[in-house]
Formats: C-alpha cells, sequence, structure tokens
C-alpha cells in the first residue's frame, strides 16, 4: 500500500464498510492548540479558545460518555466493553497548552485524555517546523510569508521557479479548512520543498521575524516533569513520532527509524510501557503500520474521520478532528461521509 497522507483526507476504510450500526463505537476527537493567545488566533492558526474547548465538552459530554485509552485497548484487545456511544479524548503535539490550559479543564471535570509526544520536543530545543510555520503565519500574515519565502528560494534554490510548483488539488485535499492560497502556501512549506531545503528557509525567517527557535521551543512544548504530571493523573503518553515530519517525505529506513527512536525515547524517559502512537500528519503505509506493531505500539491512531469500531485495524484508528465534532454528532449513520 503506498503512503497515505491522509491528514484531513477522509475516505471509506473497510472497517467502514463493514460496521454498519450495530455493536458500541467510540469518538476520538483530535485536538493541537487550545488557548487564547493573539495573535494567533487572529491569524486563523489558534485553534480552539479555551471557551469553545469548553463548550466542546460540554457537547460530547451531553450526547456521549467519556472514556480513557486503556479502556478502548481492553475493548479492542477483546478483553473488556466500552460504552455504547462514548468519546475518546487526544491531544498531538506535546504542546505547552495542553498542560497549562488543557489539563486544568480535564482534572476539574474528571476527564482522561491520550497526550501524543514527538520525541523531539523533548530531547532537543528549537521548534518543530509545524509550528515555527503556524507562528511565522502569525507574525508576518499570509501574503508577507509567501513574499518572502519566494524571495528566500529565488536566493538559495534558484534552479526552481517554486511560485510554479504549488500543488492545488493535494493542498485543497489535506488542509481543506484552508483558503486556497493559504492551503497552497503550507502545503509547499509541508510536503513539496525538499526537507534540508525548508529547513533552512524556515530557520532564516523565523530568527529574522519572530525570535530565537531555542527560547520559543522552551516556552513552545511540554517537559518531562509535565509528562511524568500527566501520567500520574492518569492520562495516557503516547508517541507522535521522533521528527514530527509526514513519512510520506521519508524514505522507509527513515521513518522506520524515527518510530524507532521515539519508542526508545520514551522508554528512557518514562519507563517500559503499552502506549499508542499517531502518525505525524497522519501519514502511513504498511510499513510503519507494521513497524509500530513491531516496535511494541498497541494502537496507532490516523486523521481519517471514522468512529472507532470493535472490527477496526489497530494500527489504522481513525479519529476526528476537533473542527467536525458538530457535523458528526449530527450525523446519523456510523459510515461517515465526507
Amino acid at each position: 500500500m503506498p503512503i497515505v497522507s491522509d491528514m484531513k483526507e477522509y475516505r471509506r476504510t473497510d472497517a467502514q464498510n463493514r460496521s454498519g450500526e450495530a455493536g458500541p463505537r467510540c469518538l476520538a476527537v483530535m485536538y493541537h492548540y487550545v488557548h487564547d493567545c493573539e495573535p494567533m488566533m487572529s491569524h486563523g492558526v489558534g485553534g480552539l479558545s479555551t471557551a469553545d474547548f469548553n463548550r466542546q465538552l460540554d457537547q460530547l459530554c451531553s450526547s456521549m460518555e467519556p472514556i480513557d485509552w486503556p479502556s478502548v485497548y481492553a475493548w479492542l484487545d477483546g478483553r473488556g466493553s466500552i460504552p455504547e456511544r462514548c468519546f475518546l479524548l487526544t491531544f498531538d503535539d506535546g504542546l505547552a497548552d495542553h498542560v497549562k490550559v488543557v489539563l486544568p479543564i480535564l482534572q476539574q471535570r474528571q476527564l482522561h485524555g491520550v497526550f501524543f509526544v514527538p520525541g523531539r520536543v523533548l530531547t532537543h530545543g528549537g521548534m518543530l517546523p509545524a509550528h515555527a510555520i503556524h507562528l511565522l503565519l502569525s507574525t508576518l500574515g499570509e501574503e508577507q510569508l509567501r513574499g518572502e519565502l519566494l524571495a528566500y528560494l529565488r536566493t538559495h534554490a534558484p534552479d526552481t521557479d517554486w511560485a510554479t510548483t504549488l500543488e492545488a488539488e493535494a493542498a485543497e485535499v489535506m488542509y481543506h479548512y484552508e483558503s486556497k492560497a493559504r492551503a497552497q502556501l503550507k502545503y509547499l512549506l509541508t510536503m513539496t520543498l525538499p526537507l534540508a531545503l525548508r529547513r533552512a528557509a524556515v530557520e532564516s525567517l523565523f530568527t529574522r521575524h519572530v525570535g530565537s527557535l531555542t527560547r520559543w521551543g522552551r516556552s513552545w512544548y511540554m517537559g518531562w516533569d509535565d509528562v511524568m504530571e500527566l501520567e500520574t493523573l492518569g492520562h495516557t503518553i503516547g508517541a507522535h513520532g521522533q521528527s514530527h515530519e509526514p513519512y510520506a517525505r521519508l524514505t522507509a529506513s527513515e521513518f522506520c527509524e524515527d518510530i524507532y527512536r521515539v519508542a526508545a525515547v520514551l522508554k528512557a524517559g518514562i519507563g517500559a510501557g503499552i502506549r499508542p502512537f499517531s502518525y505525524p500528519y497522519g501519514s502511513f503505509d504498511e510499513e510503519a503500520m507494521k513497524t509500530c506493531r513491531g516496535v511494541g505500539f498497541a494502537h496507532a491512531f490516523t486523521t481519517e474521520r471514522n468512529w472507532i469500531t470493535a472490527d477496526c485495524d489497530v494500527m489504522r484508528i481513525p479519529r476526528v478532528d476537533t473542527i467536525d465534532v458538530g457535523k458528526v454528532l449530527q450525523e446519523k449513520s456510523t459510515c461517515l461521509q465526507a
């Protein structure tokens, strides 16, 4: 099977075709930013405000029962049961938001979540490219960032006309929630530019317009103390790759090494244990699934949009983005439509 870069690319899976309406099902909801920070919110890359997060939790709790990952794991392993309709909260990227903002809300409501952390945020300084790009968008805005990026590329990679490489259709599938122009810009940065060139361009622009990558990184992500606190409080720590790069951009040996490395990082930092995995950018293939299973991850979560059912592939577990929760709750069919 070819690499699936399924971030926001919703497709019908075998489990969807088989599931029908019978049996219990669980809705795994995926979150990233949760905060009230400007200027990110005003530039459209801010995620959820705390008020919107609380409202969504109210909505979920009024229509379904909350559940934690160990219960889902036992159920899919044939050792337990779950409520007929329930939901699981998942949080990607190891953001400081998840400890400073999300954790107190979950503790107050007696809810538990799964926190998928990239190994690099715990072992290296600086910013992951995805978040550096978000901060650049927040600081410069879309138009100025596009202009500055293309100017950098004309100087440092003049042999390619990067302005003509914008892949409109693929960008709009991956970033369906963005405007066409913003989707193409983000796709160019995430999926098109050679990784070394992208890294150099983002670092140069970030240092010039935002500040120190190291300084920002210290405040942007959770640390080991945060990870251990989450686990002590009964939340689940999962892996989100080591480098947080889309596996579609890496060779098979590179992304297998990425999976091995993050498994080793978590084992060294918080001990051995049965943990879930979340594919960075929802990008995976059969080899990635096989490697996750071989390393010892019990489940691997995607961004394919569906309910979790008893017969789903545990290395290809679906989730629904927070922006689609309202739509999903209005749908009566188990087989969700894009």
